[in-house]
């Protein structure tokens, strides 16, 4: 998530520097090529070439635009397409007569390094680097091989090549510099979220606290205070169920602050509220280390102490234990229970039956 978070924001602080660079492209292509074009298309054989391999060029920039007003990237499609840039450089300068090569009409010459950061906005340098230099040792070959090394010539090309691309790779940087920023900003954006949902956890589970000890002092309060003052006798059978289940949620409580993350215990501990309300007195117990099962497993293991708690007639014990690697939900009740056959991988239970009580077992075994 955290990357795709990167992503998404990487592209919103882009768009401004790609619509900057959309319009620094498209005038250099009708603003100065267009003209150039007009111009010296003479000066290729055949003169179709020129239009040909401009039209190219535009068709990438208006794609480009179209990319950019929709918040996208070239993603797989940048390779091909910047190696076909490549090639139309290199086959428009040899269409192009030797005496030209570097002057008004070499149209390539200038724009294709615009079109390679059109091409490259969002992606790591490496390859507009390599696309740049490579275009530049070609023109820089053609030259040479038409005999166009005389000083004059070579320091127009350096000039011309220092100037322009220093130019492409500063707006390139630019751009890649925004991805740390992304990065920060959501890895800041992260940290507030979690904080802010710890804080609301937090308050949530205090308030959940508050009422249940609120509701358990509505309980054991008056249950003590009858007994301090002898309006209620120790003796008596309802007075001893009812310490009974108060004393059970008690321990259960101080079970849970030991482990207030733990989901499997938690949803036990609402099934225990429910069985309770039904005045069932539970004992409950965890014990041992144990790993934390899958949301499936979890769910089979809660759906087999469900149905064991609900056949409980006025007592049950609950146990959550882990077993060398395992984690095994125990109920006893003094009910007959119908405990369902689990359906998920590695969950497995038994149920025994003896003496007016049943034991229900469910096991989560992660196979190794």
């Amino acid at each position: 998530m955290s990357a795709d978070l990167d992503g998404e924001l990487s592209a919103r602080l882009l768009r401004g520097l790609r619509i900057a660079q959309t319009v620094i492209t498209l005038v250099i292509l009708f603003g100065l090529n267009l003209p150039n074009l007009l111009a010296g298309a003479a000066a290729y054989h055949p003169a179709w070439v020129a239009p040909v391999g401009w039209a190219v060029l535009v068709a990438v920039a208006v794609v480009d635009a179209v990319l950019v007003a929709r918040h996208r990237f070239w993603g797989r499609a940048r390779p091909p397409v910047a190696l076909g840039v490549l090639a139309l450089a290199v086959l428009m300068p040899l269409a192009l007569d030797p005496a030209q090569l570097g002057g008004p009409p070499h149209l390539t010459l200038g724009v294709v390094g615009w079109i390679w950061v059109l091409l490259f906005a969002g992606a790591r340098l490496r390859g507009l680097v390599a696309l740049i230099l490579a275009h530049l040792l070609i023109v820089l070959g053609l030259l040479v091989a038409t005999g166009r090394t005389d000083r004059v010539t070579l320091v127009a090309f350096g000039i011309s090549a220092v100037g322009v691309t220093s130019f492409q790779l500063a707006i390139a940087l630019a751009g890649s510099a925004l991805r740390p920023v992304a990065r920060q900003a959501v890895e800041a954006a992260e940290s507030e979220a979690r904080a802010r949902t710890a804080e609301a956890v937090a308050r949530a589970v205090h308030a959940d606290r508050e009422a249940r000890y609120a509701e358990l002092r509505a309980v054991a309060l008056p249950l003590l205070r009858g007994i301090g003052d002898g309006t209620l006798a120790p003796s008596d059978a309802e007075v001893q169920q009812a310490a009974a289940r108060a004393a059970a949620r008690l321990r259960r409580m101080f079970a849970e602050e030991g482990d207030a993350d733990d989901a499997l215990a938690a949803e036990l501990a609402a099934l225990i509220d429910i069985a309770e309300r039904r005045g069932v007195v539970v004992r409950y117990s965890e014990r041992g280390p144990r790993p934390v099962p899958p949301p499936d497993a979890a769910g089979a293991l809660l759906v087999s102490a469900e149905a064991a708690l609900h056949a409980a007639r006025a007592a049950a014990r609950v146990t959550l234990a882990g077993v060398g690697g395992a984690v095994v939900v125990g109920v006893v009740t003094d009910g007959a229970a119908r405990v369902p056959l689990p359906d998920v991988a590695d969950v497995g239970t038994s149920t025994v039956e003896a003496g007016g009580a049943t034991w229900v077992e469910a096991r989560w075994a992660p196979r190794s």
